[in-house]
């Protein structure tokens, strides 16, 4: 009998494994993993997962052939099955439609995107990010200046920069801070701006004027400071 809202995760590489359980954290849902296609087919045909997020870049069998045999397997075939990376995206993604995909994502994995394409398949996804209060000095980089901001929210996945905004939704970001933890780490992350509060312009009430910043491209070693101190 499958496990109701259960979520498989298909990747040999444990850091995108870890990445992409803690985007999934808040979703209530069983979370199941697999380092190998071989062992995404057997855990499917077991438990019935609810949503595949599948990487394209595995040895043995690469994740267009495990796709294939998802869509060619009469108990299978109806379960959606994203699938994720690859060197050349335009061309990963007419294969990944081509092994009967429902959708592709590419690689470096952005949190927003992973949750919304998850949740047109299984709405149960949770595309909340918990945030922690805290008062961060930041340095940060935009169109080429060098500013300070104050960081006054944050989570691993993203922060509230405030800010005197003069860039726009879209656009990047260097952050550069220290974690709030014994050594006072220090890190330096790619950021995008989700949205913007400016002058006349309030995206979201409650905020002061500035920014909230998704991070996008993170090492793995910023990764793991970061979700040791805001993470759960």
């Amino acid at each position: 009998m499958g496990t109701p809202l259960c979520v498989l995760i298909v990747d040999d590489s444990k850091f995108f494994i870890e990445l992409e359980k803690q985007f999934l954290r808040n979703t209530p849902a069983t979370v199941l993993v697999a380092d190998s296609a071989r062992e995404a087919l057997l855990l499917a045909r077991e438990h019935r997962p609810s949503l595949v997020y599948m990487d394209v870049d595995m040895p043995e069998m690469n994740g267009f052939d495990c796709c294939r045999a998802f869509k060619s397997d009469p108990d299978l075939r109806e379960i959606p099955v994203v699938l994720i990376g690859g060197d050349d995206p335009a061309t990963d993604e007419a294969k990944a439609r081509a092994s009967g995909a429902e959708d592709y994502l590419p690689k470096p994995l952005d949190r927003r995107l992973f949750l919304a394409f998850g949740h047109r398949f299984l709405v149960s996804i949770d595309r909340r990010e918990p945030r922690r209060n805290c008062q961060i000095i930041i340095d940060y980089t935009c169109r080429g200046r060098r500013l300070m901001g104050r960081c006054i929210d944050i989570s691993s996945g993203g922060m509230f920069l405030q800010s005197q905004p003069t860039a726009q939704a879209g656009e990047s970001l260097l952050l550069k801070f220290c974690l709030p933890d014994e050594k006072k780490t220090p890190v330096e992350v790619q950021g995008r701006i989700a949205w913007a509060n400016a002058k006349g312009s309030i995206i979201k009430e409650g905020f002061p004027l500035g920014y909230g910043v998704e991070f996008v491209d993170i090492a793995e070693s910023v990764g793991t400071a970061l979700r040791r101190c805001f993470g759960k």
